[in-house]
């Protein structure tokens, strides 16, 4: 029976970005990945956030992207509430005080893309076959094979066109996005009951274009608006054609016959001036010739699986978590904890213990559900506070500034949430997760030094630092470079929360002893980019920022 090091189940962002990101730091693993569906095939989810960008980039197929033609995305508009003023954020404003203060940024950290998911996915998965991965379309798993004792899965049971096939594996990814093979297989599922809603959505042709909600036509604006009984979303696919969705609640679906979901769908657009403005004139069309109906109704948008990693195998994607279309999330944490999938995975083959395996997998999981928490958290207080512009600011304000321990207007907040910035620091703060090195300048402004760096530089300036009594070292993990690697761990022992440390920034941390100031950290963070450029150290107020967030700093 054939063997694979790895076998992937899915072919969509997720699928792809494991099966990439295993071939390009381990090129020696033999990679399979099943498909069940032949690309390029109809999906939901145009628009991208401009924080996925560092993966593609990882993968090497950004440029790809960039120049593929997809319709570029600036950021978003909202009218939301009974308040109908347009209000929202651009994806350059938040780099603007970078670009300022004279730091050269990647274009990649100021748009995305409205993409027709069809041809993005499939451009990804050509990537990934060119890349080295072995890809079978319309190749269907029936079946998840484990071993005599039940303990570990490896293999699985497909069919395609020539019939019934059997492959072996060390380890299965499961990216079968909503199908979740795996998930439901296992029953560990876990839906959530305050935000479990719907989504009917089509495509329309021969509408009006409005700038003020939709941006400059060759850079464009996502467009939410709410409506009785929901909101809408308005994406550009193409030059012609918009994807329109309703997001509305289980209870409105289900006061309905099936039938009559096309009539809601229409009614709520009637009662939203400013959709009915756009779609004035425009006709229902389809966006892709394997789209076999005029309007989908999605279930069960908000859910998680209660485990993402087992022995021998391991979800990303929608296949381990949604929350909820309102941030344009899904596509992104696909990407980025696909990204950390393949780095376990490659680490789990360099592991020389079980225990390693294991530690490895923890880690993954963890940052999977930091990710998937801090969306939903979002997404419920946006629910859950009647859509009022200012609640949303406010709270954006504090999930922002509880994380980075920074003083930002609504604004700047906001405009860090809704790019997809927010939680990679999060994750970096709590997990040690770097983004790329050569995001490092963009990290530094993002994540660690306020615009107004003085404000909080003066708290630290000048004085002694030292580490309290609770402050405790031990292992710590952190992704970097393909791989999870070892690093020390900063503990605080009343709490048990940890920051992970790059391996230099110990020689940072011994700057700690009640002699030294912020300016010799800086100093020391200095000499070592100096001879590591490339190395993704915080400089010395970053240090003491989310040292003085954990809670250990004296």
């Amino acid at each position: 029976m054939p063997h694979y090091d790895v076998i992937i189940m899915g072919g969509g962002p997720a699928g792809a970005t494991v099966g990439t990101l295993v071939k390009k730091y381990s090129p020696h693993l033999r990679v399979l990945l099943l498909e069940k569906a032949h690309f390029p095939r109809h999906h939901v989810g145009e628009s991208l956030l401009a924080g996925a960008s560092p993966v593609l980039n990882d993968m090497g197929v950004y440029d790809r992207i960039n120049q593929y033609g997809f319709i570029e995305k600036s950021g978003a508009t909202y009218v939301w509430g009974h308040d109908r003023q347009p209000w929202g954020f651009d994806f350059d404003r938040v780099v603007k005080p970078l670009l300022d203060r004279g730091i050269a940024l990647p274009e990649m950290y100021s748009k995305g893309w409205q993409v027709r998911r069809s041809e993005y996915d499939y451009q990804l998965l050509l990537h990934a076959q060119e890349m080295g991965v072995e890809v079978r379309q319309g190749a269907r798993v029936t079946h998840v094979r484990q071993d005599s004792t039940g303990s570990r899965v490896v293999g699985v049971d497909y069919r395609d066109e020539d019939g019934p096939a059997s492959v072996d594996c060390t380890w299965l990814m499961d990216c079968t996005g909503q199908d979740a093979l795996l998930g439901h297989a296992l029953d560990n599922r876990q839906y959530s009951e305050t935000m479990n809603n719907y989504a009917l959505y089509g495509y329309w042709s021969g509408y009006q274009w409005h700038e003020q909600y939709m941006g400059h036509p060759r850079f464009t604006r996502i467009f939410l608006a709410t409506s009785a009984r929901g909101w809408f979303w308005c994406i550009p696919a193409s030059d012609t054609v918009l994807s329109i969705g309703l997001v509305t609640n289980r209870q409105t679906l289900q006061s309905l016959k099936e039938s009559s979901a096309l009539d809601l769908y229409l009614s709520e657009i009637e009662s939203c001036p400013e959709i009915m403005a756009i779609l004035d004139g425009a006709q229902m069309t389809r966006l892709t010739p394997d789209q076999n109906r005029d309007l989908y109704v999605v279930q069960d948008w908000s859910y998680e699986s209660t485990q993402k990693a087992g022995n021998g195998w391991a979800m990303a994607g929608d296949a381990a978590g949604f929350v909820d279309p309102i941030l344009s999330s899904g596509v992104m944490i696909a990407h980025e904890l696909g990204q950390k999938a393949a780095y376990a995975i490659n680490s789990s083959f360099c592991a020389t213990s079980d225990a390693d395996i294991q530690r490895y997998w923890q880690f993954y999981e963890d940052t999977y559900r930091t990710y998937l928490h801090a969306y939903r958290q979002m997404a419920e207080f946006w629910y859950g506070n009647n859509f009022l512009m200012e609640n949303w600011w406010w709270e954006a304000q504090r999930t922002i500034n509880r994380t980075n321990a920074l003083e930002l207007n609504a604004g700047e907040a906001f405009m860090r949430l809704a790019s997809g910035y927010a939680y990679r620091a999060e994750s970096l703060s709590l997990f040690g997760s770097y983004p790329l090195e050569e995001a490092q300048q963009l990290v530094n402004g993002l994540f660690g030094v306020p615009y107004e760096a003085v404000d909080v530089r003066s708290q630290y300036a000048g004085k002694p630092l030292k580490l309290k009594a609770n402050a405790q070292m031990g292992e710590g993990l952190y992704f970097f470079q393909g791989l999870v690697r070892k690093t020390r761990r900063v503990i605080n022992s009343e709490t048990q929360a940890y920051l992970d440390l790059h391996p230099a920034e110990e020689i940072v941390l011994r700057l700690l002893d009640g002699a030294h100031t912020l300016s010799d950290l800086d100093q020391v963070v200095s000499q070592i980019q100096a001879k590591q450029q490339r190395m993704p150290i915080r400089n010395g107020l970053d240090m003491l920022v989310q040292l003085d967030n954990l809670g250990v700093l004296a």
